[in-house]
């Protein structure tokens, strides 16, 4: 039996979520079709290993605690607002994600595990984003631009980076559910480390 996994981490922000509802009941949306993002589902994916074998999950897990050891919890911050385009037209808007300095040298060393350990994956840099949004037809193009760059330098706050999760991603026609496997706690600093 194969489940479709993924690595991450779960993002939680109650300021965002009051922006992005105020973003969902804009009228220059009434003319777009958005699939907006539930903010339980919202994360930062690490890692998409896609269907395994329910067989390989204690070997992730063992990865996961292996690479993440002595990484502390830490907050990062959400900045900006930005799209991935599909030929040349914006099919995913999301806020960017910064200060994961801390989480870099685990996230190399996870991945170098994985793939000693045959998975597979896009083996990419990392660029930590929150997608809040998938895009299927854009109304008003203009409005659209003058949206991104009134928000491309706006701060979101900052969020608890606390945690590193392998999810099973299940997919059903009401949209995605994560659904965590393993939660791999990264504990807080204690006043002698700070």
């Amino acid at each position: 039996m194969v489940k479709r996994l993924f690595i991450g981490v779960s993002i939680k922000s109650v300021a965002v979520e009051l922006v992005v509802k105020s973003w969902m009941n804009d009228p220059v949306y009434n003319h777009s079709l958005l699939n907006w993002v539930k903010p339980e589902n919202w994360h930062v994916t690490l890692f998409f290993l896609g269907n395994q074998q329910i067989s390989c999950i204690s070997l992730i897990q063992q990865i996961i605690e292996e690479s993440f050891l002595s990484v502390p919890a830490f907050s990062a911050q959400l900045y900006g607002v930005e799209t991935f385009l599909y030929k040349h037209i914006p099919k995913v808007l999301w806020l960017g994600l910064e200060s994961l300095q801390l989480m870099l040298p685990a996230h190399s060393r996870m991945g170098e595990l994985l793939l000693q350990n045959g998975f597979t994956f896009i083996n990419s840099p990392l660029r930590p984003h929150l997608t809040v949004a998938r895009i299927k037809r854009l109304g008003n193009c203009g409005s659209f631009e003058s949206f991104l760059s009134q928000n491309r330098e706006v701060p979101f706050g900052s969020v608890a980076i606390n945690h590193v999760a392998l999810y099973e991603s299940v997919l059903t026609s009401k949209g995605p559910v994560y659904n965590p496997l393993f939660v791999k706690i990264l504990e807080a600093k204690t006043k002698e480390e700070v």
